[in-house]
């Protein structure tokens, strides 16, 4: 048996050759979405050589295999000549970011999970009552972080120390030239790691301050959802997948890619635009460390996108009958009865007024010379 090295050295040196070992399989196993792309267009091999060759793109089906199996990769104006066929921007096609594929089937499993508790969803997506969090997990789970990866952590423990700690007059003899503050700041920076090693160790203190002051917003994904999907299709994907009652059962039944699955995603397609743009979906990472999750992006980028439908269903009542339109809206107001008649008479007014506006500008241009 190989000699092993139980020192701290010999752990971290471990854990680097793990981590090559990690990139070098990871680098084997296919990262791009070539197959993705050309079974969404109805392709075989043999086609999309055909197509890309009209286009000017002479691959042939072997090359064209050995770059989906990852075998090989594309020279860089090969990957712009098939992400310009396919549209999408290279680094989706890539690899990069999360595909369409996943992020319907975390919509999907959102749908038919919706206000039922807190479930594992897929790619380690964690979902409490249809809600998803900013970091990816209950604000309770930051006690498990790591107290230096918790934002501000040095920060707020160069201000904890300051309490704990005096500089001697022999520190102050040695920068005299520095005023007492500066002197503080530069101490508290150089030795940084010695003083929390001696007076802070494990404090939790810092720890308990720091997660008090993170924010770790949640947004209700299954509500925007219901917002930007049919009642009737929501009800038809929640029905499809009701048996599943066991989340591990959901979970195999939504990734083994079924005709159901292809059949509700191209719901989803028709209804939410963001699963359309590739540059989007190529910019969602991986969630890792103390950043917003993947599925807050995703959660918040079609929270966005049902405030714009809503805009965009306003304005189009508003050109239809801006009268009706506004009265709907102030009537909608938490105000009492006497303010709604009032602020309805002001826009009335302002309306008629606009109305008066248009007629004249009608009236000036038509005197002008054609």
């Amino acid at each position: 048996m190989a000699n092993v090295d139980f020192t701290f050295e010999g752990y971290l040196d471990m854990k680097k050759r793990i981590t090559d070992l990690d990139m070098k399989i990871t680098d084997l196993d296919m990262k791009n979405r070539i197959t993705e792309l050309r079974e969404e267009k109805g392709l075989s091999m043999r086609k999309l050589s055909k197509s890309l060759k009209e286009k000017g793109l002479s691959l042939s089906t072997d090359s064209l295999s050995k770059y989906e199996r990852g075998v090989r990769n594309p020279k860089i104006e090969n990957w712009e000549k098939l992400a310009e066929f396919f549209k999408v921007p290279v680094d989706y096609l890539e690899g990069r970011g999360w595909s369409q594929d996943d992020v319907v089937e975390v919509l999907l499993f959102v749908i038919a999970n919706r206000y039922h508790g807190f479930f594992d969803g897929p790619f380690y997506v964690e979902v409490d009552n249809g809600k998803v969090f900013k970091y990816g997990f209950d604000k309770v789970d930051l006690y498990s972080v790591d107290l230096k990866d918790l934002p501000g952590y040095k920060e707020k423990m160069k201000e904890y120390l300051k309490k704990q700690v005096t500089i001697d007059e022999n520190e102050k003899g040695r920068k005299v030239t520095h005023s007492d503050d500066y002197l503080q700041d530069d101490y508290y920076d150089d030795y940084f790691d010695e003083l929390v090693g001696v007076y802070a160790p494990n404090d939790e203190v810092v720890r308990q301050s720091l997660i008090d002051e993170i924010d770790n917003p949640t947004i209700d994904l299954a509500s925007v959802l219901g917002g930007l999907l049919p009642g009737d299709e929501i009800r038809k994907i929640e029905t499809a997948y009701i048996e599943f009652d066991f989340e591990d059962k959901l979970l195999e039944e939504l990734h083994s890619r079924n005709e159901t699955f292809f059949a509700f995603k191209k719901i989803l397609l028709d209804n939410i635009k963001s699963l359309s743009d590739y540059a989007f979906l190529a910019s969602i990472g991986e969630g890792w460390g103390m950043q917003p999750s993947p599925e807050y992006v995703i959660a918040k980028r079609l929270s966005d996108e049902l405030q714009e439908k809503k805009f965009d269903s306003k304005m189009a009542s508003f050109k239809v009958d801006p009268y009706k339109a506004s009265k709907k809206n102030i009537d909608a107001m938490s105000v009492t009865s006497n303010d709604h008649e009032l602020l309805f008479e002001i826009v009335a007014y302002l309306l008629d007024e606009n109305k008066e506006l248009k007629k004249r500008v009608d009236q000036l241009e038509n005197k002008l010379p054609k």
